[in-house]
């Protein structure tokens, strides 16, 4: 390869710098720079149509496009291809086979200005997002390692995405699955993964924070959630929580369906999204955590990384019987049912809890053990 850095290129759904989360690929990409890489976050391809979905998302992709570098943190670069062509749900656009041709829709050409760039050689591929795909036939590459975070298959944003998926386990040397409900359909394919469950920065949510602003002068118990507020979030599940538990609700995080239910409730409160750098203070001063996830085969196999920054923070939680959470042991209660989850609550501020436990089960979990698991399999190609 060419330089005297080792090259890491990084696909994921969002960007590097997101002020309202850190999901794993972020972590992953700053553990391999500390390891001596030197990294490419590639964003979605894009163009005027992302304009009429989001503005400041244009606008910033506009700004890392072409062949100069542009730094985003240390050893960390930025770029995101023009395309005259987008793989999403629309009329015309839900081609998978197509998408994986979207180099040729890429303009300038999408292996000159990574030439340029000096990222066409690498030894790491890391792909999660099934929408960059393409650039396994485009990226001279070492090591392709396929990230499955999710089923994508159930999202309606990856339309026909089994095509993509299939590829990209054909086509990987190391598949890394973040729940083991999604390996069946990479062992029919012959390939047996890794399967590491998502992680935490654990210091960042374990170190003492002040009270939120929210909180202040408010002396009754206080039950939290942070995420996304979408078609997973079991709304009907926070309104009877509303209703049995003598608390306050704080829910966190923009929501994507419609809670007009809740506003009739004195003791929900919606905060909307909060800056990462707070969270901590909204967990560590409140005294339960919740995953409210509807149970679907979606959310089955989904493991949440809020399961282990509420651990961290050292905050008793309540989950809804999803099967990867059901799988890992954690130290926190599991409702089955509605009553169920309500008990759970219940059980936590009547009987209390050790939140150092908590915290150490966080601790196991860091992102730095994950990535130390993925390099020992990465060591071995």
């Amino acid at each position: 390869m060419k330089g005297t850095m080792k090259k890491l290129i990084m696909c994921d759904f969002g960007e590097y710098h997101s002020a309202l989360s850190r999901l794993a690929n972020y972590h992953y990409c700053t553990c391999f720079v500390k390891d001596g890489y030197e990294a490419l976050w590639m964003s979605n391809p894009f163009n005027q149509m992302i304009y009429f979905k989001d503005k400041s998302d244009y606008y910033f992709k506009k700004s890392i496009t072409g062949t100069k570098r542009h730094k985003l943190d240390d050893n960390i670069f930025g770029f995101a291809p023009y395309s005259f062509w987008l793989y999403g749900n629309y009329p015309g656009f839900r081609n998978a086979s197509l998408a994986l041709k979207q180099g040729k829709f890429i303009y300038p050409n999408i292996k000159k200005t990574l030439a340029k760039l000096n990222f066409l050689e690498a030894e790491i591929l890391w792909i999660s997002n099934p929408k960059s795909g393409y650039l396994a036939h485009v990226v001279q590459y070492r090591t392709l390692v396929y990230r499955i975070a999710d089923d994508y298959r159930q999202f309606p944003h990856y339309p026909n995405v089994q095509t993509i998926d299939d590829f990209l386990i054909d086509k990987a040397d190391i598949i890394v699955l973040s729940s083991s409900t999604l390996a069946n359909r990479v062992r029919e394919r012959g390939k047996e993964p890794l399967i590491l469950s998502n992680g935490v920065e654990s210091d960042h949510f374990s170190r003492p924070a002040g009270q939120p602003q929210e909180y202040k002068g408010n002396y009754r118990k206080k039950i939290v959630y942070v995420g996304a507020i979408t078609f997973w979030f079991d709304i009907g599940l926070i309104r009877n929580i509303a209703e049995h538990i003598e608390a306050d609700i704080f829910l966190i995080g923009k929501p994507q369906a419609d809670v007009s239910s809740l506003t009739k409730y004195s003791n929900i409160h919606i905060l909307g999204p909060r800056k990462y750098e707070t969270l901590p203070g909204y967990l560590q001063h409140a005294d339960v955590a919740l995953i409210p996830f509807i149970k679907n085969d979606l959310t089955d196999s989904v493991s949440p990384i809020k399961l282990y920054e509420y651990c961290s923070a050292g905050v008793a939680v309540v989950s809804t019987n999803l099967e990867e959470i059901s799988r890992i042991g954690a130290p926190i209660r599991i409702g089955a049912d509605h009553n169920s989850f309500i008990n759970g609550i219940r059980h936590y501020l009547d009987c209390g809890y050790d939140r150092e436990i908590l915290k150490e089960y966080g601790c196991r979990n860091s992102w730095s053990h994950r990535y130390s698991e993925v390099r020992k399999v990465i060591a071995k190609q």
